[in-house]
């Protein structure tokens, strides 16, 4: 088999280089030219709890120059490229070839179906941790399960020849009776902690630890939950609720939504609490934190985004422009 990962990231690449180390034919495809470049010159490096190995792999960002090539596209773009990404996978892949997502949030096996269609995609969610550490390297942060998935349910030949690959090169894949659920619970987890850290800047035992924090988290969830129920989806977890509070209590690790809002980097909040957003208004379920903190993510992804391009900006003059603006539009008092 052929793999091409698409988004040779944290995450592509620790997916991407363990097959690779047993010996698989894996290409990588990126939108990061520098990174690509770097990836080709010296090289792609995995370190952390899997070790520390660099490994002689090809990377592109041209899509066209892997025509056909793929039978199977493990898919990890950043989910604000999912959609770009998945026109690339009906490029790189073969006729017959098929590609599975493992990214967090909502919306990204839809688009894979949308260029794909349904038969050619499989479901997966992954509870592997990884940050890129710089180019061409990523750091293996925290091991975790990963599960596979028919979209219709249950596995597959293709599925279980896929998690006989992962185990071999050193993962340990379940295969889920319902993939859905299991993608939509991580959702839900995901949901009620990854946008709080990133606008607080609070570690997720800091969170359930802060009266006003644990509050919100407590109300970003009824509404999460209240959405589950609208669309009839079972979750894992009897009490999920219970689980992610135990679990935010234990923990104090930068969840990833944290880690890219710190490095400036754009954040994956339309994919979830944005993207619960969305599916609330289609089935007329108010979710007002929900809304409220999606938009506070964007306005602090700007924030950051500005304060790191450098550029020193003259308020005092644009106070004054500003003024002048309202003046001739008749709007001061």
């Amino acid at each position: 088999m052929r793999y091409c990962v698409i988004g040779a990231g944290a995450m592509g690449g620790l997916y991407g280089l363990r097959l690779a180390a047993k010996g698989h034919s894996v290409d990588f495809l990126d939108v990061n030219q520098d990174h690509v470049d770097a990836i080709n010159r010296g090289g792609f490096r995995l370190s952390g709890v899997t070790g520390d190995n660099t490994y002689p792999v090809k990377a592109m960002t041209d899509a066209e120059s892997l025509a056909g090539t793929a039978d199977i596209v493990l898919f990890h773009p950043h989910t604000t490229g999912t959609a770009a990404a998945a026109t690339s996978a009906s490029v790189v892949l073969k006729p017959d070839g098929w590609a599975v997502t493992l990214q967090n949030g909502i919306g990204n096996v839809e688009a894979l179906v949308d260029a794909l269609g349904e038969a050619r995609v499989v479901g997966g969610i992954s509870y592997h941790s990884a940050a890129m550490a710089d180019l061409a390297h990523s750091l293996h942060t925290n091991a975790g399960a990963t599960y596979l998935g028919e979209l219709g349910g249950g596995g597959s030949p293709r599925v279980e020849a896929l998690a006989a690959s992962l185990r071999d090169a050193g993962f340990e894949p379940e295969i889920a009776p319902d993939i859905i659920s299991v993608i939509w619970s991580k959702f839900v987890h995901n949901c009620a902690i990854n946008a709080i850290c990133a606008v607080s800047g609070m570690r997720g035992g800091e969170v359930v630890r802060h009266e006003a924090a644990n509050a919100l988290q407590s109300h970003i969830l009824e509404e999460v939950m209240a959405v589950v129920a609208a669309k009839g989806i079972t979750l894992t977890n009897s009490d999920p609720v219970s689980y992610i509070k135990a679990h935010t209590f234990l923990r104090f690790n930068k969840p990833s939504m944290q880690q890219h809002m710190e490095a400036a980097r754009p954040t994956e909040i339309d994919s979830l609490n944005g993207a619960l957003v969305r599916e609330a208004k289609a089935l007329g379920v108010p979710v007002p934190f929900n809304e409220a903190l999606t938009l506070m993510v964007k306005a602090r992804e700007w924030a950051m985004a500005e304060a790191a391009s450098g550029i020193v900006r003259d308020y005092a003059a644009m106070e004054a422009e500003a003024e002048k603006e309202a003046a001739a539009r008749g709007e001061l008092v």
